[in-house]
């Protein structure tokens, strides 16, 4: 098996574009397990921090933004959360799989363990819940592996947007 050289860290946080846009990439480690990440670029006036919930802002996977409106314009193009800082207009990596410890939230400070996650519709960069055994109304982000963290408004998930 062979593993790839990459030419960003996942933290990246860029100007210039360094990988092509829409390159998956997997990682696995004894902390966190088997993750998927994808490389995008941030919309214009739109800013990526830790956890923040994404959606695309293109058909081609290529831009993200954090306004549910433009995803929902686009068939809900839910694309992922954020791993690290994403300047406006610059390049990095979104976490699309496996588990993330602290995506945003609605501050509701209602999710539990097993809720189901979607982008909130309403507020930017978050998201929201569906309760256990009900149907999802949009695209899944994720799956709550935790009840929620009241104090800094965010929960513990496993993603599942690729």
């Amino acid at each position: 098996m062979f593993k790839r050289l990459w030419a960003t860290e996942l933290t990246e946080n860029s100007a210039t574009k360094k990988e092509e846009l829409g390159v998956e990439r997997e990682e696995y480690d004894t902390t966190y397990g088997y993750r998927k990440f994808i490389y995008v670029q941030v919309a214009a006036g739109v800013t990526v921090a830790l956890g923040t919930a994404l959606a695309y802002s293109d058909k081609k996977r290529q831009t993200v933004t954090t306004a549910f409106t433009v995803a929902a314009a686009l068939g809900n193009k839910v694309a992922g959360v954020g791993i690290g800082a994403i300047t406006a207009e610059y390049y990095g990596w979104i976490q699309t799989f496996g588990y993330h410890g602290g995506v945003k939230t609605d501050a509701g400070d209602d999710i539990v363990d097993g809720d189901t996650l979607v982008l909130h519709a309403s507020t930017a960069g978050v998201c929201e819940k569906v309760a256990i055994n009900t149907a999802a109304p949009y695209r899944p982000l994720g799956v709550a592996v935790a009840d929620d963290i009241d104090a800094d408004d965010t929960v513990n998930t496993f993603l599942m947007v690729s």
